[in-house]
């Protein structure tokens, strides 16, 4: 069982207006992490010449991709 499934069992087996409570805390997470990326963005824009600009961006999709666990 994985760490989200675990705390997904917990979170149903809470009275609905603790699972609500749990719902607003995780939704404010989101926001908050949202508002302080996009902090980070606008403090950052334009730090890196052209080429810097580049290796970042391609260093960062190739981050992205899923490898599948053999």
């Amino acid at each position: 069982m994985t760490v989200v499934e675990s705390i997904l069992r917990d979170v149903q087996n809470l009275p609905l207006r603790q699972q609500v409570k749990v719902a607003r805390y995780v939704r404010e997470l989101s926001e908050t992490a949202q508002r302080e990326r996009a902090e980070v963005l606008r403090s950052t824009y334009g730090s890196l010449d052209e080429a810097d600009g580049e290796a970042f961006e391609e260093a960062f999709a190739s981050a992205r991709q899923v490898e599948p666990h053999g």
